[in-house]
């Protein structure tokens, strides 16, 4: 059977080339259609994924899952959570022409130190309240006046701790109520008065086989000299702080 070109679209010259010319439209066509995609998806697509950026605080610390680390601040710039009162010298409300000395040093005289150098002035140990050595005084009543009063306190005693061996001088600063009242007081506990360089002079002296021990009180113009002692004080131990306190008033 002989075959027939004319039912076969694509037998002829002509027809091919019209096949060709619809494969090349096509293919610019999909080649447009292609393009315009891309460009789509550059222009209004999704951004690229990149560093986040934050709109926090430079100096804002980053968020955290878990508790903070404290950051150890500087000592030397740090503000105290409170502040501690400069503490006054005693003597501040004295009456004018009342001795005031504001150390233990002022009321002793050269000669007086040197007679007690086996002893150290204010010893460490001595400043512990648990030492007891805080009075110059065994009684409860007179201890009171000194703890309401303003007062220095001034100790001899062993530098290597406490001994059977020492001094404790409190001096008060007293209204004269109360300078009254302790000398009343003193009467009253046993103790000899006389007066003595412009003022009373209280004393008691107990001596034992282990040694002597008692108690000197001095009171004049708002001072009150309270001093106990154990197997110690030399001569004319009150007598000296008397002459250093009133020597330049």
């Amino acid at each position: 059977m002989s075959s027939d070109t004319s039912e076969n679209p694509t037998g002829s010259p002509t027809a091919r080339r019209r096949l060709y010319i619809g494969l090349a439209v096509l293919g610019a066509v999909l080649s447009i259609v292609l393009i315009v995609v891309l460009a789509v998806q550059v222009v209004g697509g999704p951004p690229v994924a990149g560093p986040p950026t934050s709109t926090a605080s430079a100096s804002a610390p980053p968020a955290t899952s878990g508790p903070a680390t404290p950051k150890p601040s500087n000592p030397a710039t740090r503000t105290p959570d409170t502040l501690t009162p400069t503490s006054t010298p005693p003597g501040q409300n004295a009456a004018p022409g009342v001795p005031q000395p504001s150390s233990c040093d002022e009321l002793y005289s050269p000669a007086m130190v040197e007679a007690l150098s086996g002893l150290a002035l204010n010893p460490e140990w001595s400043q512990d309240p648990e030492a007891g050595v805080s009075h110059g005084t065994d009684d409860t009543e007179l201890r009171a006046v000194i703890d309401s009063a303003d007062h220095l306190t001034c100790v001899w005693g062993s530098p290597y701790g406490g001994s059977d061996t020492g001094i404790i001088t409190t001096l008060a600063w007293v209204t004269p109520e109360q300078s009254s009242a302790v000398e009343e007081r003193l009467v009253a506990t046993g103790l000899e008065c006389f007066a003595q360089s412009g003022g009373v002079r209280c004393v008691i002296q107990t001596n034992t086989l282990d040694g002597a021990f008692g108690e000197s009180h001095f009171l004049r113009d708002g001072i009150w000299l309270a001093t106990e002692y154990t197997n110690a004080g030399p001569l004319g131990y009150t007598q000296d702080m008397v002459n250093n306190l009133w020597a330049t008033v």
